[in-house]
């Protein structure tokens, strides 16, 4: 019956010591949005539907299996919409530190954290023009089920937080498969609304639509 306890608990420790190792993650991909805009650029205002651009991200995440510290994702996109005389554009960077909760129990992955989002915005309506640099921070929360049996996954993640008069609400919904060569595809819909109230710039934008990406999990 030791013997037997000893060698259990030799398995159960030898497999959660390989649940968490070292990981790499990178995505690429095509984002085709619709876009709205509603505020004022220095003093003029504008409200009105816009012809989005469709533009690309990138994303990277480091994974490591030392509990205290946090895992590290890198994501970027640019957002571009206009129109003859409306014009906004918001190049994203966003810096997110991380937990896993859970991996692959019971099919779920869930994550969540907290980012931090640079944003560089340009904007124009009329002869007006403004610039600004905005540093927002919000909460993380990514979560995934996996189908049993499947190389498919489906969820979504979510940043959002308001502070003071400027908020962020990025949602994106996702479908992965993943290859046996550790290269997979994903698409879904994501849904990134801005407040911004910073300097000369006091607008909300929202731009919703589809993606279509590629992956490499190491």
């Amino acid at each position: 019956m030791r013997r037997a306890l000893i060698a259990s608990s030799l398995i159960l420790a030898g497999s959660a010591a390989q649940a968490d190792v070292l990981g790499l993650t990178a995505e690429a991909g095509y984002y085709m949005p619709d876009a709205t805009f509603d505020g004022s650029i220095s003093g003029t205002s504008a409200n009105k539907d816009l012809s989005a651009e469709n533009t690309g991200y990138f994303g990277v995440a480091f994974e490591h299996p030392i509990p205290v510290i946090p895992n590290i994702r890198l994501q970027g996109s640019s957002l571009e919409t206009k129109s003859a005389d409306t014009q906004i554009k918001v190049d994203t960077t966003d810096y997110t530190l991380y937990y896993e909760f859970l991996d692959g129990l019971l099919w779920l992955d869930l994550d969540a954290g907290i980012s931090l989002r640079s944003m560089d915005v340009d904007a124009s309506t009329g002869s007006s023009s403004a610039s600004e640099s905005v540093l927002l921070p919000s909460g993380y929360l990514a979560a995934y089920v996996a189908l049993p049996g499947l190389p498919v996954k489906f969820g979504g993640e979510l940043k959002t937080l308001s502070i003071g008069d400027s908020s962020i609400t990025d949602m994106t919904y996702k479908v992965k498969y993943e290859s046996p060569f550790l290269v997979g595809v994903e698409a879904g819909y994501r849904q990134a609304h801005f407040t911004i109230d910073e300097g000369n710039i006091d607008v909300k934008t929202e731009f919703d639509g589809a993606f279509i990406g590629a992956f490499i999990d190491f």
